[in-house]
């Protein structure tokens, strides 16, 4: 079989042996892919020294069928996204959006995620900081409706039923519930300024007002309950706990 030449996004980097690496790919092509890079320690690798998490590039792979593992022959750097590992706020945002991306994507092709991952990661490195906590709930959301899990912001999400201004959002159900369906659940309140935030984030959109700290982390915490309900099935995700629950972060959930 020739080589298979694709765009790439490095999701995860392990050491194998001396010099060696086993890499985890998101491409368009493959969906994602686990690939050997033989010799990509050394410095004068066809792969390179630079291939490690985040960056983003040309790769070319020799396809092994009935093989889990597909040796990489060459990477071809276009983004490191380089940034990102110097600001700890950004950097666990970026990792969530990968974990999101390990966790729930198959190996069959998804160009859709492909973009809303490299999006999202360029979106996450350049953002102003004072428009930073928004551009990654942007792009974490933008990655869960690529992925086919939008949540229902205008009508019941159970019934259909019209929910009116003020909604409660259910994380379990999938979105806004109404006054019948939100008896017995964990449904968070949110006045009309709010509603519009989120359905901006949804739709991959800033909200018109910048969100501060405790609006920011009031959001996250809407979207690691839905991921978590519906798209992590309940395991752990340690990188989501990293961005909303360590010590750097005083508004952590």
């Amino acid at each position: 079989m020739p080589p298979l030449a694709t765009r790439a996004l490095v999701l995860h980097v392990l050491p194998y042996g001396e010099t060696s690496k086993i890499v985890r790919l998101l491409t368009p092509d493959l969906g994602l892919a686990s690939a050997i890079a033989r010799g990509a320690r050394r410095a004068r690798s066809r792969t390179g020294p630079r291939l490690d998490l985040f960056a983003e590039g040309a790769a070319t792979l020799h396809l092994k069928p009935q093989r889990e593992l597909h040796p990489l022959v060459a990477f071809e750097i276009t983004d490191a996204h380089p940034h990102l590992a110097h600001d700890v706020s950004r950097f666990a945002a970026a990792s969530a959006l990968t974990e999101i991306v390990l966790r729930c994507t198959t190996h069959d092709p998804h160009p859709e995620v492909y973009a809303a991952a490299t999006a999202g990661l360029t979106a996450v490195e350049h953002a102003p900081p004072e428009l930073a906590a928004s551009a990654a709930l942007v792009a974490c959301w933008g990655l869960v409706v690529a992925l086919g899990f939008a949540p229902t912001l205008e009508r019941c999400a159970v019934c259909g039923a019209d929910v009116g201004e003020a909604v409660h959002f259910s994380a379990a159900q999938g979105g806004a519930v109404c006054a019948r369906h939100r008896a017995g659940e964990r449904a968070s309140r949110l006045a009309p300024a709010d509603r519009a935030a989120l359905a901006a984030l949804v739709s991959g959109r800033l909200p018109e007002r910048p969100l501060d700290p405790r609006h920011a982390a009031a959001h996250r915490r809407l979207l690691l309950g839905f991921i978590r309900w519906h798209l992590a099935e309940q395991h752990p995700m340690p990188a989501l706990a990293f961005w909303d629950a360590e010590s750097w972060n005083s508004t952590s959930s």
